[in-house]
């Protein structure tokens, strides 16, 4: 039997739980004489269910059910704005959380871009290719019509 494995210890549970079968028993009982790491092990195993053999619970009160039902129905009837101010939420890190974004937002919003030196503009107005092909086609239309145009040598 490996000692140091999670088998062992699931073994020896079982053992004190009284649900492993009687050869598997036998052979670890034969194994706990032998073994000086599973040993602890065992009698702290014991231990515990001894414990739980003695321990004795509390009486339910009668009227338990009853009460729980009207609880259960109480809580049910809370609108959702009720619901929220129950003493089992916590608000504190929510409430963190809500500040660390809304401090990050502001900072977003008021930061200022870092200013970007722009080129001076050209002294000469730029054509765009469009302008220049127009008014092209429009000296072709008017040399076929037979209006004379004024031609800048080239």
């Amino acid at each position: 039997m490996e000692c140091s494995s999670r088998q062992a210890a699931e073994r020896i549970v079982a053992y004190h739980a009284g649900t492993l079968d009687p050869h598997a028993a036998a052979a670890l009982e034969w194994h706990l004489k032998a073994c000086p790491v599973c040993r602890p092990l065992s009698a702290a195993q014991q231990a515990v269910w001894s414990a739980l053999d003695i321990w004795q619970p509390l009486p339910i009160s009668p009227d338990f059910d009853q009460k729980l039902f009207q609880r259960i129905d109480a809580e049910e009837r809370l609108r959702w704005w009720q619901r929220l101010s129950l003493p089992r939420l916590s608000w504190r890190p929510s409430v963190s959380l809500a500040g660390a974004s809304a401090a990050l937002l502001v900072a977003f919003l008021l930061r200022t871009p870092a200013s970007v030196p722009t080129s001076p503009a050209p002294a000469q107005a730029k054509f765009q290719i469009e302008q220049v092909e127009r008014a092209l086609d429009d000296m072709d239309m008017l040399e076929q019509i037979g209006v004379e145009t004024a031609r800048s040598p080239i």
